[in-house]
């Protein structure tokens, strides 16, 4: 068990820290943060432990002083998102998956709604997608269980 929380806590440190080093893929930023905390939710049964997971992230996004409304913004979605997880209906991929794009989507709708038809929000889409397709892939290998 330990060792499970904690390769997930790593996974979401790891990525949140490479999104504020400005890692990008073709100049397009993807949101590394909001994928891993939509990917963790679904190795973790405690809501809790992903709720801390968060506000962690949160945290390592915005580490200075002030509000962010960006940040309040993840916190809201990812929250959402966590709660939400257990009640979609199909397979654990395409649910991940899903919530990744509706994620994605209301993150800009939110944040920066003059951009969501420009082709920066549909190659961060894609970018999320596929990034967040291989980390599940990973953390399955890794962990060998998930708990939805």
């Amino acid at each position: 068990m330990f060792k499970k929380i904690s390769i997930l806590f790593f996974t979401v440190v790891c990525l949140t820290f490479l999104q504020t080093i400005n890692f990008a893929i073709f100049s397009v930023k993807p949101n590394l943060a909001l994928v891993a905390i939509i990917i963790v939710a679904f190795f973790i049964a405690n809501i809790w432990e992903v709720f801390l997971l968060v506000i962690l992230s949160a945290l390592i996004l915005k580490f200075s002083p002030g509000f962010s409304g960006e940040i309040l913004i993840f916190s809201l979605i990812t929250f959402t998102a966590i709660v939400i997880r257990k009640y979609l209906p199909w397979h654990l991929i395409i649910n991940i998956l899903f919530l990744i794009i509706v994620a994605t989507v209301f993150f800009y709708i939110f944040s920066a709604p003059g951009l969501i038809i420009s082709i920066i929000f549909l190659k961060e889409l894609v970018y999320n997608i596929i990034i967040g397709f291989l980390i599940f892939i990973v953390l399955h290998h890794i962990i060998g269980v998930r708990l939805q």
